[in-house]
């Protein structure tokens, strides 16, 4: 699509990062059957092409989309992804934040960053900020802001300690992959907490919340070097983002956790829930996880690493 076709497009738009494979794809699908124009965001120009290619091919009559370059790794590529949409002059009615590593043994990005922190937390959490000004231009409560967290959260049960969380970005000692993961999906939920917070005090309609997908048999397992086997198929692991991008049961619902497209409002606790099968734990939250306190320190430190004033 040229320029002057994307100022064109009628349909209600929403953004999918990761929107080439896995999660973010079928969330794809749902939104073209639910009339969204997408803008599919991945790593490189072929990636993104190649499922714009598939969805269209595959998506109903008259569905249209685009592709987006977008290396979370990469800050420079995050502000040049969002400048791209923004100089299209387009309001953009739900942005879902979905991409993400998992597990991945330690390495410094390009930026000076730990790169599950900078992949999973800061590249989402700077291009959200630079795209707000087309969000909170959705006419009505439709500016929708989608988290992709983690149940994982629960492998990080306590407060963030960023002194430690400084010396992974410059060392792998000590570091652990998987509490890394746990504290990065920590973060997303801190900081859709604090999105919500935020924007409801700046007067804006839009909304902003978070998700566990559940566990779902993608790629990242084999890239944190696991398998899994009885992982949910992709499709089911997309329906409670689709649901909070699209549902009229969400609208004008700002600063929750869903799990099976529900709130989850229950506090894991290790010993009670310890015997508890996956969809129970699943259906919990940690305590930290509901913190202003902890989310607005995180807001502050995440608005510091990508150069940004606290401020909306």
């Amino acid at each position: 699509m040229s320029t002057d076709e994307k100022k064109e497009v009628a349909a209600p738009i929403a953004l999918v990062t990761g929107g080439n494979a896995g999660i973010g794809l079928e969330t794809c699908k749902g939104l073209l059957k639910e009339g969204f124009h997408l803008v599919v965001c991945a790593r490189s120009q072929k990636k993104a092409d190649e499922a714009v290619t598939s969805l269209l091919q595959g998506g109903p009559k008259g569905s249209t989309a685009e592709s987006l370059v977008l290396d979370l790794s990469s800050l420079e590529s995050v502000k040049k992804a969002a400048g791209t949409f923004l100089g299209t002059k387009r309001t953009l009615n739900v942005c879902v934040l979905n991409a993400g590593v998992m597990a991945l043994p330690w390495c410094k990005t390009g930026d000076g960053f730990e790169q599950q922190w900078q992949v999973n937390v800061l590249g989402h959490f700077y291009f959200c900020r630079l795209l707000l000004p087309a969000i909170n231009t959705a006419e009505g409560p439709t500016g929708r802001i989608v988290h992709v967290a983690s149940g994982a959260h629960r492998l990080h049960p306590q407060a963030v300690d960023y002194e430690l969380l400084t010396r992974e970005h410059e060392s792998e000692d000590g570091y652990d992959q998987w509490f890394a993961y746990g504290r990065s999906k920590l973060a997303n939920i801190l900081l859709s907490n604090e999105f919500a917070r935020r924007l409801k005090v700046a007067g804006s309609v839009v909304t902003s919340n978070g998700l566990h997908p559940g566990n779902v048999n993608t790629a990242l397992w084999t890239k944190g070097g696991r398998t899994n086997e009885s992982g949910i198929p992709v499709e089911e692991g997309a329906l409670t983002s689709i649901h909070l991008a699209t549902s009229k049961e969400v609208e004008g619902q700002s600063g929750g956790y869903y799990f099976l497209c529900e709130p989850v409002t229950t506090i894991y606790n290790e010993e009670k829930h310890k015997d508890e099968n996956y969809i129970s734990q699943s259906a919990t939250r940690t305590e930290v996880s509901l913190s202003e306190k902890e989310g607005k320190a995180m807001w502050a430190v995440a608005s510091n690493d990508v150069g940004l004033g606290e401020d909306l």
